[in-house]
C-alpha cells in the first residue's frame, strides 16, 4: 500500500468514525445543537477574519448603504435576533443553532466597536474583539464538551481495551 493510499485510508476511517460517533451520541440528543452552534461559530470566524484581512486594503469590498459602512456586526445582531425569535416556539432547532453561532461570531468579532462606539478593528483597541472571540469560543466549547460519550468515541474509539472489556461484561 502506498503512502498516499495509507493516508487516504486513515482519513476515511477517521471520517467514518466521526460520522458513526455523531449518529450514535449526538444526533437528536441534548447537545447536538451546541455542536452545530460551535461549528457555525468557528467556520464563521475563519471566513470573516479571512475576508476582513484580505479586503482591509481594498475598500471596494465593504458594504455601504447611503454612504454608511455596514459592519458585519449588524448582520450578526440580525442573525441572533432571528435565532431568538425562532426559539420562542422551539422550531428549526439545528438551523437556529447554526444561525446563533454565525451571529455570535459576527458580533464578537466586532466587540471592540460596541465598546468604543467607533471602528477600532485595526487599531490596538481592536484586541478587545480577540478577547471576546476567545470567551465566546470557550463558552461554546464548554457547552459542546458536555457530549462526553461522543468525545470518548472519537478520541478513544470502540476498540479501546476497557471498552471491549465492558462490552464483554454486558454480554
Amino acid at each position: 500500500m502506498s503512502s498516499a493510499s495509507s493516508i487516504q485510508a486513515r482519513r476515511s476511517g477517521l471520517r467514518s468514525g466521526i460520522v458513526r460517533a455523531y449518529r450514535q451520541h449526538l444526533r437528536g440528543g441534548p447537545t447536538e445543537a451546541s455542536w452545530v452552534a460551535t461549528i457555525a461559530y468557528l467556520a464563521t470566524l475563519v471566513v470573516v477574519r479571512l475576508a476582513t484581512t484580505l479586503t482591509h486594503s481594498d475598500s471596494g469590498a465593504d458594504i455601504v448603504i447611503a454612504g454608511a459602512h455596514i459592519h458585519h456586526l449588524v448582520f450578526g445582531l440580525a442573525a441572533i435576533l432571528v435565532a431568538g425569535v425562532l426559539s420562542l416556539d422551539e422550531v428549526f432547532r439545528l438551523p437556529r443553532s447554526a444561525l446563533f453561532g454565525i451571529g455570535a461570531a459576527l458580533v464578537l468579532d466586532e466587540f471592540a466597536l460596541i465598546v468604543f462606539l467607533k471602528d477600532v478593528y485595526w487599531l490596538p483597541q481592536g484586541v478587545l474583539s480577540w478577547f471576546a472571540i476567545a470567551v465566546g469560543l470557550l463558552a461554546l466549547f464548554v457547552n459542546a464538551w458536555r457530549s462526553g460519550p461522543f468525545w470518548r468515541a472519537i478520541l478513544v474509539g470502540d476498540e479501546h481495551p476497557r471498552r471491549a472489556q465492558a462490552h464483554e461484561l454486558v454480554r
